[in-house]
Order: C-alpha cells, then sequence, then structure tokens
C-alpha cells in the first residue's frame, strides 16, 4: 500500500484490512485525522495518520508510537479514546473514537467566552488531566486546539502526541527542543527542567486566560520569545483585560501561572475543586466527583481508584474471568435455591464499570454507564454495534459490572433489557484486586447461560460480593447490527 498522499482523495484505502479511509477531516502538524468505518466492529472512527515526510524520522516515529501507548491507557469521559494502533506499509496510524466537535480553539477565534462557560470547560479539561495524571501520563501539550466540546458542552482532550509516563526513565528530547507548542509550555518544559503533572496545571491556566480574556498571557515577536516570556515575567490579572471577572476565578488562574511548580495547584482535582468554588456551576459531563459522593456520575472517580486492578486481573483471565460464577435460576424469587422473595431487599449501588478485554478498546460506552441506575427507563447503556452475534469474533464478551458501595450478601439481580435475545452469564466478586488467577472456582456451562428478555430476575444462593458482572456472550440483531442493552438495574441481597 504506497503512503497516503493527503493531497488526493482517500479513494476507499484501506487499512490493516480492516479500517476504510473515507474523508480527511483535520490536519496537524505531526498528521492528517480522517473520518474512516471499522469493518470489524460496524462503526465510524477517526485515524490519525502520521504525516509520509515524518515517518522516516526515528524519533517522530517513537514519539507518534507513544501517543497511542499513552493514550490507549486512559478510559475517561473527558479523554479522546484510543481504540488501535499500527504500520501498515509504511504509514503508520492511529485508529481512535470519531466525536463529533469543535476545538476550544475555533470557540475563541470569535473572542472570550462568559467567565462562567471558561471555567465549566476548563473543569472538563482537568477532569480528564486528572485522570491521566492517575495513570502516571503527562499530557505536555495542552492547548485549545487539543480541547474538543460538543453541543452538549462535553470537553474531551485529544493528541497526546507528545504525552509520555511520568514515570518513564528516557526522554527523547534533546537540548533546546521544545515539546508543545511555545505560547501554552511550562516554564521548566521551556528551560528543560523536569517535567510532572503540575506543567499540564500551567497549560490549563493558560487556556483558562485565553478563554476568559481572548489573549494568551505572553506574546512576542516569535515563538522562542513568547516561550521565554514566562522566565521572568508575571502576566497581567485577567481582570486587568476585561473587567468583570470574577476574584475568585480570577485567582485561580493566575495561582495556576505560578512560575515555580511548587506555587501552583497540587494536582488537577484541587485546582478544578479551587474552580468550584470560585464559579459555581453545574459539573461539566464526565466530572471526577468524590468517592463519597452519592450521584451516580461519580463513575470517574470510582474508576480512579478502582479501574485499574480491575481491568488488570480481567485482561489476565480474558476468556474465563476471575469472578466466582453464581449458580442463577431464571425464575422469581422464592422458586429456586435462593431466598424468598419478602427476604431480598434492594441494595444501593455505586457507579456501574464496562468490562471489554483485548482485542477490545478497553471500554463499551463508558458515557452512557450512568444510565444503567438513573431510574428511567427510556434511557439505556448498550454495547458497541458488531457484524456479528458473537461480537465480531475478535472477543469472547464483554461485561456490565455493577458495584456496591461496600461487601454485602447478594442473592440476585434484576434489569430491563430493551434489546432482547442477547445470552449472558452471572458473575460475582468480593474484592477488584484479590481474584484468584488459577483455576476458576466453577467452570461455565450451557446450563448456566441465559437468554435476555425485557425484564430479568436472577436469583441465586446469597454471596457475600461488592461486584456483579453481567457477561455478555451472545449479541442479539439491532438496528443493522448486533448488540446488547440494559436500561435499568438493581441488585438485591438479604441485608447482610
Amino acid at each position: 500500500m504506497d503512503p497516503i498522499d493527503t493531497g488526493r482523495e482517500p479513494g476507499g484505502r484501506m487499512l490493516a484490512g480492516r479500517y476504510l479511509l473515507e474523508e480527511e477531516v483535520a490536519s496537524g502538524g505531526m498528521g492528517t485525522v480522517w473520518r474512516a468505518r471499522d469493518q470489524v466492529l460496524n462503526r465510524e472512527v477517526a485515524v490519525k495518520v502520521l504525516h509520509e515526510r515524518l515517518a522516516r524520522e526515528p524519533d517522530l516515529l517513537e514519539r507518534f508510537r507513544l501517543e497511542a501507548v499513552a493514550a490507549a491507557r486512559l478510559s475517561h469521559p473527558n479523554v479522546v479514546r484510543v481504540f488501535d494502533t499500527g504500520i501498515d506499509d509504511g504509514v503508520c496510524y492511529i485508529v481512535m473514537e470519531l466525536f463529533h466537535a469543535t476545538t476550544l480553539e475555533s470557540r475563541l477565534a470569535d473572542g472570550p467566552l462568559p467567565p462562567a462557560e471558561a471555567a465549566s470547560i476548563a473543569r472538563g479539561m482537568l477532569h480528564g488531566l486528572a485522570h491521566a495524571h492517575r495513570e502516571g501520563i503527562v499530557h505536555r501539550d495542552v492547548k485549545p486546539g487539543n480541547v474538543l466540546i460538543d453541543r452538549s458542552g462535553l470537553v474531551k482532550l485529544t493528541d497526546f502526541g507528545i504525552a509520555k509516563a511520568a514515570f518513564a526513565t528516557s526522554d527523547l528530547t534533546t537540548t533546546g527542543d521544545l515539546l508543545g507548542t511555545a505560547r501554552y509550555l511550562a516554564p521548566e518544559q521551556v528551560d528543560g527542567g523536569s517535567v510532572d503533572h503540575r506543567a499540564d496545571l500551567y497549560s490549563s491556566g493558560i487556556v483558562l486566560y485565553e478563554a476568559l480574556t481572548g489573549r494568551p498571557p505572553f506574546e512576542g515577536r516569535t515563538h522562542m520569545a513568547t516561550a521565554t516570556m514566562r522566565l521572568s515575567t508575571d502576566p497581567p490579572p485577567p481582570g486587568a483585560l476585561r473587567p468583570g471577572i470574577p476574584r475568585g476565578l480570577e485567582a485561580v488562574t493566575m495561582r495556576a501561572l505560578a512560575r515555580d511548580p511548587n506555587g501552583r495547584f497540587p494536582s488537577a482535582e484541587e485546582m478544578s475543586a479551587a474552580l468550584d468554588r470560585a464559579s459555581p456551576a453545574p459539573p461539566a459531563r464526565g466530572a471526577v466527583l468524590s468517592p463519597n459522593d452519592p450521584r451516580p456520575t461519580q463513575i470517574s472517580a470510582f474508576r480512579s481508584w478502582m479501574a485499574i486492578p480491575l481491568i488488570l486481573v480481567l485482561m489476565a483471565t480474558l476468556a474465563v474471568v476471575g469472578f466466582t460464577l453464581v449458580p442463577p435460576l431464571f425464575e422469581d424469587a422464592g422458586e429456586g435455591p435462593g431466598p424468598s422473595e419478602a427476604e431480598l431487599q434492594s441494595l444501593d449501588l455505586a457507579a456501574p464499570l464496562s468490562f471489554d478485554p483485548p482485542p477490545g478498546d478497553g471500554s463499551e460506552h463508558d458515557d452512557d454507564l450512568p444510565l444503567v441506575v438513573d431510574g428511567d427507563p427510556s434511557t439505556f447503556w448498550t454495547t458497541d454495534s458488531y457484524n456479528s452475534p458473537d461480537l465480531g469474533g475478535i472477543k469472547d464478551g464483554v461485561g456490565l459490572v455493577l458495584s456496591l458501595r461496600r461487601e454485602q450478601e447478594v442473592a440476585g439481580v434484576r434489569f430491563e433489557a430493551p434489546v432482547t435475545g442477547w445470552r449472558f452469564r452471572v458473575y460475582a466478586s468480593d474484592q477488584a484486586d484479590a481474584f484468584d488467577l488459577g483455576d476458576p472456582i466453577r467452570s461455565t456451562d450451557e446450563e448456566d447461560t441465559f437468554r435476555a428478555e425485557e425484564e430479568n430476575d436472577v436469583v441465586f444462593e446469597p454471596v457475600r460480593a461488592r461486584y456483579v458482572m453481567l457477561w455478555i456472550i451472545d449479541l442479539a440483531e439491532s438496528d443493522g447490527g448486533y448488540r446488547a442493552q440494559v436500561s435499568e438495574a438493581e441488585l438485591f441481597g438479604t441485608g447482610g
């Protein structure tokens, strides 16, 4: 396959025998982004292709590879997801979710934003950065062009093109080589000092400053002059350029722009919390909430301390998941080995999770997971749409994990399914990080497999657990593809 010439029409080009390129949608310093179709999963994706002239440079090729490695570790509503990466006959590419949005850079072309809107967008950025930082990843190129906003106001960070793990022992840069866009670099990036997550907070402060005032805090005649001004100069407060900016919001911005990293906020979470206090507004979609926050949208915080061990364990076990198999009955409570209906009570659920093992992309419509516990049967979580009932033949299943706030005796699960006919099994686990990775406690067999109805009750002998998973292994036909859906779900127990 010839390298892609971005000056020509794509002509139905196929990458890796799977990704059909359909339309060029953007082009940047490192690559070109195409709207494409994943032929296996029957869905639209974005494919970023490294410019041909850069693909011949080993250092830049390595940076491009690190973009995929770093970003693929991230699964958060405020981060554009990376699904796949590879090289096909010299064409280096990364496959990402196709997020229909505009950039903050485009928004700012029309002038500054209202302070409340600027603060809300900054919160979304910080939520995504908080997740990345917990994963040991520093973005290093936070700027308005890498901030996407859709019509509903959802904010996503993209282009971890020069991100690298904070714990990495090697550095691809050389003295004087500036990674990132000059006007958004932190002072320590300019002078070649040690860079950690606080560099992203400085860049976020510049983005917030520009959103509030309509201009960045430093502007020189050259990129280098712009970059070096911040080494010895403090910018004027935003209110000096645009009267009416709330003082609290101005204070947050100026603290983020401290030249000394120790003078900035210690974390993205704390900067976001300061924004909440300075400019009260509804949390941005995908907000990171306290683990004790009772709202269903606490999924981001929940994943921050639980998702890593859960995913590592589940990935290690793959087809035979490391959950204890619960022997269920597809009958009403009281007609099997479980407790009677009178003995069951609804349990308090925390945020649901999805489990999508390799070669999946690590998530399964995570933005829709709160809909499973929102009390509205008209809204639902769905799997991806596949081209066959066996999930495209690329994996053994996907999971919807219902989580409790503490370990309890669980004796049943009830859920509603807008799309019926898909098959699943039920598993339970007491801890996310304490699975026996040896032989499963009980092997699965056909008797443990159930077909989803519109209303489903699965009752079993009480078992102490904190997580119960619907392991979906066979999909039903729906809207030209194959999928499973859950609109509402409950767990029941005996109160023990």
